[in-house]
């Protein structure tokens, strides 16, 4: 089977997708880039790439015509997008590639709500779901929250990071700079408790496959590197019924907070793409792109659960592993661990490495 995936710039998310195809199975992968020019690409150096082919449309219509083009001269059977904005593109442009399989996608109104941060505060809040309050990040707003607060970007595309302000002082100055505009971020309720996500894959509101996972290790803000996959029927629960409410299709990672004093848990995002511990949920047993082209090709889903296992990404995963040679301990850290994919397809990350390097002698 040819399968056809669009470049999120080399990204892990993109890699992982490749790396689960190809677990096991028998999968002709074939990836289309952005311009190679703006940004190192690691992707061509995967052993399970057949074919590669960078493109630089800059309108849609240029960007449709050139995947068709694709499709035709590779004989593509299924596309698997990965990054949202590519969802967004598929949903709406979908009915443009004729026969070629694509896996349940939300229709392009509920993707924008949920892609969205503000849209998707509204929307929970007009349905009742617990979730932190959030504002458009302006003057006016500032004291309708306690200190300290998030400013957090609407979408996950303009590359601003998450910030925690303990000041009024520091927010006014940071929204009064010319380089920020207010109608991209948005300011959010900083609660504190215990995060937990669950990933998941549903087709018209109907949850078919799933993995609950907390963070082991993760960096102020960002996601976590290491996790424990575990069972939370009441958060199941409370995620089918705003899966149900979206009438959801497709992939989906959302990131919930659990709030101990109310005993509720709060949703704070809500990402309709593949996610950054993709590979973990592989060994957890859920093979999610796989599912993802089964449903695309109208097949039955088997969904037998998964382990309840711990799993580290590579660089938490070396961290462990040094402590356990310097304390004399069993080796086991490299076992539950992304390195067992990487040692299969080495070179992306060889070449990444390299990459670094060059970069710091030019610099």
């Amino acid at each position: 089977m040819n399968v056809l995936l669009i470049d999120d710039k080399g990204g892990p998310n993109l890699l992982d997708t490749i790396r689960c195809l190809r677990d096991k199975q028998q999968v002709n992968i074939f990836v289309l880039s952005p311009d190679k020019k703006a940004y190192f690409n690691t992707i061509p150096y995967s052993r399970y790439v057949k074919k590669h082919l960078c493109i630089s449309p800059e309108k849609e219509e240029e960007r449709v015509n050139a995947i068709a083009s694709a499709i035709s001269n590779w004989y593509i059977d299924a596309i698997l997008p990965v990054k949202q904005e590519t969802y967004l593109f598929f949903s709406k442009h979908k009915s443009r590639f004729g026969t070629c399989l694509l896996p349940p996608i939300a229709e392009w109104d509920i993707l924008k709500i949920v892609s969205d941060k503000w849209l998707l505060s509204q929307w929970l809040d007009k349905n009742s779901f617990p979730s932190p309050k959030t504002y458009p990040a302006t003057l006016a707003n500032i004291n309708l929250l306690d200190l300290p607060y998030l400013i957090k970007p609407r979408l996950d595309t303009n590359g601003y990071q998450v910030k925690l302000f303990n000041d009024n002082q520091e927010l006014i100055k940071t929204i009064e700079n010319p380089d920020f505009n207010s109608e991209d971020f948005v300011m959010q309720e900083n609660i504190d408790g215990e995060d937990i996500d669950i990933s998941l894959l549903a087709e018209n509101g109907n949850i078919i496959a799933y993995t609950i996972q907390k963070g082991l290790v993760r960096e102020a803000f960002s996601f976590a590197s290491g996790i424990e996959f575990v069972d939370d029927k009441k958060l199941l629960k409370q995620t089918e019924t705003i899966v149900s409410k979206l009438n959801w299709s497709g992939i989906a990672h959302l990131d919930f907070i659990y709030h101990k004093k109310s005993d509720s848990y709060h949703l704070l995002d809500f990402n309709p793409r593949m996610w950054s511990t993709l590979i973990g949920s592989l060994y957890a047993g859920v093979n999610f792109p796989m599912l993802l082209l089964k449903t695309a090709k109208n097949e039955k889903i088997e969904y037998k659960g998964y382990s309840k296992t711990d799993f580290y990404l590579a660089k938490p995963a070396l961290h462990r592993f040094r402590k356990e040679l310097l304390g004399k301990r069993k080796l086991t850290s490299l076992k539950n661990s992304s390195l067992n994919y990487v040692i299969k397809d080495p070179l992306p990350e060889i070449a990444k490495s390299f990459e670094k390097v060059i970069s710091i002698f030019k610099r």
